[in-house]
């Protein structure tokens, strides 16, 4: 259990103003993207905080999101706020009220707390106590791993999450644990930890198979003969005016003179119409095949949507300034090792994919963890290079 020394209540925020010089560096380098708009915002919730850009205790992360435009669903890119770890504590710190915490703990699948996490393998949740000097209890945040890593496409944790996994869930439990102990001064503001697996790769839909005939109708085809043979001569009827529209009528007839009794035989009805939807994939196939571009060649804005954009790279660079990296190299280093690539990976070759989450997971480091980083990512290069 930590303590602090109590504090005056209430204390006063310090005022914060920014000038016309500190605004463009804002819009540049810590909220690339914004709008007027959405930096008017971030400004007010930065004033109203009393939390300081320049320190990180404060900053904007850009995330794509679908709007309804009409009948249409586009995706934009808008500005979500986050706090550091930091600046909730300070935040807590000013109501004069915070009086320390209790953990964290961590426990596996088994449910038991430990108060250090010695296991290869991530932790399946954290939790944090905050304590109040008018409460007489510790008010506890519990956050579950699986709910707040940030994933690969393979669901694979990424970045920082699978290389200290217990440290970024602890911040998670944390931040809840403040809010909860603090929701006056916290409401509505969440730490980088809990937001980053909002840029998680959405699960694969399943397919779920339509039911296009009544079931009675399918029971009463399989125990009766002429039924059944009547549903296949229906569907070859159907899969023949498709292929006739698609201009492959000689082709239908030409099959299904393999099979002359179709209309009498059950066996030979369905062997015909699978023979007929063969013969209606290839024409598609066909057809798509003369209407696809050289392959070759590749549409420039198609080429344009995959790289990163302008405001990415600045702001990644800075990103690596402060954490040490003075060459082309430090960089590549940095961002492959960031994104648990088995090679460095240079900043102009990034996607806009990768250039987001590298973001999102330096914007929630100081320098000393941005620093930290680097050299671990010049570490694991040089290994891989002289092994």
């Amino acid at each position: 259990m930590t303590a602090i020394e109590a504090r005056p209540q209430n204390m006063a925020l310090a005022a914060v103003t920014f000038d016309r010089e500190q605004l463009d560096l804002i819009k540049t380098q810590i909220a690339p993207g914004a709008t007027d708009g959405e930096l008017a915002l971030f400004v007010q919730q930065a004033k109203r905080t009393g939390l300081d850009p320049f320190s990180r205790q404060i900053y904007a992360v850009m995330r794509e999101q679908s709007i309804k435009d009409g009948n249409q669903w586009t995706k934009v890119q808008k500005m979500t706020i986050q706090v550091a770890i930091d600046g909730f504590r300070l935040i807590a710190e000013r109501t004069g009220k915070y009086a320390g915490q209790v953990g964290p703990e961590w426990c596996g699948a088994d449910g038991k707390w430990v108060d250090v996490w010695l296991k290869k393998e991530a932790p399946s949740a954290a939790r944090v106590g905050v304590l109040r000097s008018d409460f007489k209890e510790p008010l506890y945040g519990v956050a579950r791993f699986d709910a707040y890593a940030s994933r690969k496409a393979d669901g694979t944790p990424m970045g920082l999450w699978a290389k200290m996994p217990d440290v970024m869930i602890a911040k998670c439990a944390e931040a809840q644990a403040l809010r909860r102990a603090f929701p006056n001064d916290l409401s509505g503001l969440y730490a980088t930890e809990e937001m980053q697996q909002a840029d998680n790769p959405a699960p694969a839909p399943q397919q779920v198979q339509a039911r296009t005939v009544d079931v009675t109708r399918q029971v009463a085809q399989a125990t009766n003969k002429d039924a059944a043979l009547e549903a296949w001569v229906v569907k070859i009827g159907e899969a023949g005016t498709k292929i006739n529209s698609l201009g492959g009528r000689e082709r239908a007839v030409a099959v299904l003179a393999h099979f002359p009794d179709w209309r009498r035989d059950v066996e030979q009805a369905r062997a015909g119409y699978d023979a007929l939807c063969e013969v209606g994939r290839q024409i598609k196939a066909e057809q798509a095949a003369q209407d696809a571009p050289p392959f070759d060649v590749a549409p420039a804005a198609e080429v344009q949507e995959l790289l990163l954009s302008d405001g990415q790279r600045k702001a990644l660079c800075a990103h690596a300034s402060r954490a040490g990296a003075k060459t082309s190299e430090d960089r590549a280093a940095l961002w492959g090792y960031s994104l648990n690539s088995v090679k460095p990976e240079g900043t102009k070759t990034l996607t806009s994919e990768q250039a987001h989450l590298l973001l999102d997971t330096f914007s929630g480091m100081d320098n000393s963890e941005a620093e930290q980083m680097l050299a671990e990512a010049r570490k694991a290069f040089e290994r891989r290079s002289n092994a």
